[in-house]
């Protein structure tokens, strides 16, 4: 704050005072007027609470002969008393039964019948049913809002206030205008400005003859202060320190400044001398340190430089011996997966050709069963011959006996017949089982053939193992080299890039040197400008 205060004038700040202060006197007065303005509402709420008491004790009045539960007509002649009378201005009363419908409104009567919902207030408020539901629940209550109650007026402050009256379950509202209210402030507001008007005046008039006793000396001051620094530097010139006040205080201690100043002044005009002898040398020095260390920060860059490319083959030999090395283990991966592989053809051959010996056995078997089978269908036949003869000698035998022999004639025609039968069966049998035979040898001759292929397979397999084995040994051991060539290339690499940043460090502070040189001669330089300076602003000034 008083940082900003500095950036004023002091014609500003006693400006701003001012503002300040009548300010403070306006808030005054308009809390002093806002709080006349709610006495008097508050005294017109009174008044309207009063008028709407008034209301109910003569409704208790004109309800207290009726039965307990009066009749319509009499509600209505209780109604009709109420609806005639007047207060304040001609005002009248308002009636809303438990309904919540309004039942009298002398000054709208277009309303009488309605919900209290239907009426709106020009502020777009429902002031009935407000006032209504509040007095229902805490038997009184009161609002403000904005309306129109005469047709000649236009929208104004209405103030209402609402007493429930349960006997009869109706809500008796009263209301008035707050335009007295206004008119009374109106005055108010016109007296606040005439007292303030008579306060004002006498406080400008002050506050001009500050204004001119404080700027006056000090611009006079200040007038003082330019011809010093802007003039011929005359330091024998003095303030006019008469007076008791802020400002003399001021022309003393700067008339006090001025004497040290010229003292200073004197005793710095030899030493600006000297630093300007001083300057002239350390430039010539730093020259001198400033060819050294570009030609130090020029050679450094040139090792940097091969460092670099160095590192940068190392990187690119590090990158393919890792290539090398992935390549090598997904090779020896491949070569195991390989080697699995064989070493399962091997069991599986192994298998095959247990599998084939074992089928050579049931083929030399069923040949076995073959000739068998055609030993047995031979003796078929040779019992089938026997039996066909034996029908042949017994059908003789029949016709010999005559009349006597032709059932048993019948019987060696059947026998015959069925020798036949079996002599035909036989031979059928006797040519499947030929034909079996014919290729039970083939199979046995196809067996042996595979059997052989199978055992050079096995041996081949077995072969191929061993040389799988050999393979994933080799490899393994190039994986191995690999790995350790990749090893030591990074560590050649991390060493390359540690003799790197060590060379890159060397020259950045051979860079910093050099700039450091670069600005030791600028500050050389802007050392002897500054001391020529000062010995020529020195010589301005006059002392005595």
């Amino acid at each position: 704050m008083i940082a900003f205060l500095r950036q004023l004038t002091i014609l500003k700040r006693l400006i701003i005072m001012l503002a300040l202060a009548a300010i403070g006197t306006v808030c005054f007065a308009s809390f002093s007027i806002n709080e006349q303005y709610n006495n008097l509402i508050a005294q017109k709420q009174v008044q309207i609470a009063a008028q709407v008491s008034t209301a109910t004790s003569m409704l208790s009045a004109l309800s207290a002969d009726l039965p307990q539960s009066a009749d319509q007509q009499q509600q209505q002649d209780i109604l009709n008393i109420i609806s005639q009378l007047r207060y304040g201005s001609n005002d009248a009363y308002i009636v809303i039964n438990d309904q919540n419908v309004i039942i009298s409104f002398p000054e709208s009567p277009n309303l009488e019948g309605r919900s209290f919902e239907q009426y709106i207030a020009a502020d777009g408020s429902k002031p009935f049913a407000q006032l209504t539901r509040q007095a229902k629940s805490t038997t009184t209550s009161h609002v403000e809002y904005k309306d129109n109650i005469a047709s000649t007026s236009g929208v104004e402050t209405i103030l209402a206030g609402a007493q429930f009256y349960p006997e009869l379950g109706w809500t008796i509202i009263a209301h008035a205008s707050a335009t007295d209210v206004m008119d009374s402030m109106g005055s108010v507001v016109i007296n606040y400005l005439i007292i303030m008007m008579l306060i004002s005046i006498p406080i400008f008039t002050f506050f001009l003859l500050l204004n001119v006793s404080i700027t006056s000396p000090i611009n006079a001051a200040i007038a003082a202060m330019e011809n010093i620094a802007k003039g011929e530097g005359d330091l024998s010139q003095r303030l006019d320190n008469s007076g008791k006040d802020e400002v003399a205080k001021m022309a003393d201690a700067f008339n006090d400044f001025v004497i040290k100043i010229s003292a200073m002044v004197s005793d710095l005009k030899p030493l600006g001398r000297d630093l300007d002898n001083d300057a002239q040398h350390l430039l010539v020095a730093v020259e001198e340190s400033n060819q050294s260390s570009e030609l130090i920060h020029s050679e450094t860059q040139s090792v940097a430089t091969a460092v670099n490319e160095m590192l940068a083959t190392t990187h690119d030999m590090a990158q393919n011996t890792y290539q090398a090395a992935d390549g090598a283990n997904n090779v020896k991966q491949q070569a195991e997966q390989s080697h699995a592989f064989m070493q399962q053809t091997v069991h599986e051959t192994d298998q095959l050709v247990n599998e084939l010996k074992n089928a050579e056995s049931a083929t030399h078997d069923l040949g076995k069963s073959s000739v068998e089978i055609s030993t047995i269908l031979d003796t078929i036949g040779g019992i089938a011959d026997q039996t066909n003869l034996l029908a042949l000698n017994a059908a003789i035998e029949a016709a010999r006996a005559g009349e006597y022999g032709r059932g048993f004639a019948v019987v060696a025609d059947e026998v015959r017949a069925l020798a036949t039968r079996t002599q035909a069966s036989t031979n059928e049998i006797n040519k499947i089982i030929t034909d079996i035979h014919n290729g039970v040898e083939s199979v046995i001759k196809s067996n042996t053939e595979t059997q052989e292929q199978s055992i050079q397979l096995q041996s081949k397999a077995l072969q191929s193992q061993d040389a799988m084995t050999e393979i994933l040994a080799v490899i393994a051991n190039i994986s191995d080299m690999n790995t350790q060539l990749a090893s030591a290339t990074e560590e050649q690499s991390q060493v390359t890039e540690e003799i790197n940043r060590n060379i890159t460090r060397i020259s950045e502070l051979t860079e910093i040197a050099v700039k450091t040189n670069e600005t030791n001669s600028e500050a050389a330089q802007s050392l002897q400008t500054i001391s020529q300076t000062v010995t020529e602003t020195l010589g301005q000034f006059k002392t005595s």
